[in-house]
């Protein structure tokens, strides 16, 4: 009995472990997206002011809400605040998956909120106490 190409390709597509370790390298690959966005966060948290973290603070919320053209404005805010381009993304593959992929930028930009406000967090009751 012959198997035709299109059963071969159902077959390999609902393999269970195929499947399964797409979705691990999937949410790995997720990780490092939200990782990378936290990690410039706090890199760029030096230039910001004590005004800029109460807003940022105040819309921590709406992080879950965030559309995919949230990192234009992301990189629109840095520009305003004289955050190098060059020292936002060191890595051309991973520049290359932000372009491609709406799920990264969200991502990327909900991790630089995250590690903004952790900066904040750790230095706000200092701040408040002068």
């Amino acid at each position: 009995m012959a198997i035709t190409y299109e059963e071969l390709k159902h077959q390999v597509a609902s393999d269970d472990n195929l499947v399964e370790r797409l979705r691990t390298e999937k949410q790995v690959l997720l990780n490092k997206v939200h990782q990378e966005g936290y990690e410039l966060g706090i890199r760029s948290a030096s230039q910001l002011s004590y005004k800029d973290f109460q807003h940022f603070e105040r819309v921590r919320p709406l992080a879950a809400s965030f559309d995919e053209d949230v990192l234009e404005y992301l990189w629109s805010y840095l520009d305003t605040r004289g955050y190098p381009a060059e020292a936002r993304i060191q890595d051309a593959d991973f520049a290359h998956l932000l372009d491609v992929s709406a799920q990264s930028r969200v991502l990327f930009s909900q991790g630089w909120l995250d590690g903004v406000l952790s900066v904040w967090d750790n230095i706000k009751a200092e701040v408040e106490r002068a």
